[in-house]
């Protein structure tokens, strides 16, 4: 038996995992301005409709590739304090972002309009648990901190790593949460609860 006829015969989880294995080769290859659909199909031994039926668009390919080849997003971190659970999940973010690759996420970032919005939410989601836990705890204020103010740490890192094409160290993480982040979220939790 050849190999073609091994490959046209997997399915279900072993294709789909072939084929993003196949996707994160071609990135890593090519980068993000290299990759298509065509390539990706062409390495996994399979046709474009069998990934476009999967994956409608080269970014939800991407991305899907993306998260098959990193840990899986665990529990938010848990340190029992706000700042530092904040600078965990954005340490933890960062450190993400270094293993994809700044190129392969700054090309993806240019194709968020390509992908749906549940598809962008493991951040938010993390922060928004911080937050909630701090209030729990009450260590904030108890009322609802806006989702604006939620999201300010992630966007002001996003900020660094896409636009400004600048790594944050830890200690512009620390100051992402204690010049912005912690005193905004303090702020509204009290206003919200007054």
């Amino acid at each position: 038996m050849t190999d073609d006829a091994v490959r046209r015969r997997r399915r279900g989880p072993e294709l789909e995992r072939a084929l993003l294995d196949a996707a994160w080769e071609e990135l890593h290859s090519v980068g993000y301005a290299g990759f298509t659909v065509d390539a990706v199909a062409q390495r996994a031994g399979t046709s474009r409709p069998v990934l476009y039926r999967r994956w409608p668009s080269r970014a939800r390919l991407v991305l899907a590739a993306v998260r098959a080849h990193l840990p899986p997003v665990d529990a938010p971190p848990d340190t029992g304090r706000l700042r530092d659970d904040l600078i965990a999940a954005l340490r933890w973010w960062r450190d993400r972002y270094d293993l994809v690759g700044a190129s392969i996420m700054n090309g993806l970032a240019g194709e968020l309009d390509h992908l749906p919005t549940e598809d962008l939410e493991v951040v938010p989601d993390l922060l928004a648990t911080i937050v909630e836990r701090a209030a729990k705890r009450g260590e904030i204020g108890p009322g609802a901190v806006p989702a604006h103010v939620v999201d300010a740490p992630a966007a002001l890192l996003r900020h660094d790593l896409v636009v400004r094409h600048h790594r944050p160290t830890d200690d512009d993480l620390a100051a992402i949460v204690d010049d912005i982040a912690v005193p905004a979220i303090e702020r509204a939790a009290r206003r919200e609860g007054a």
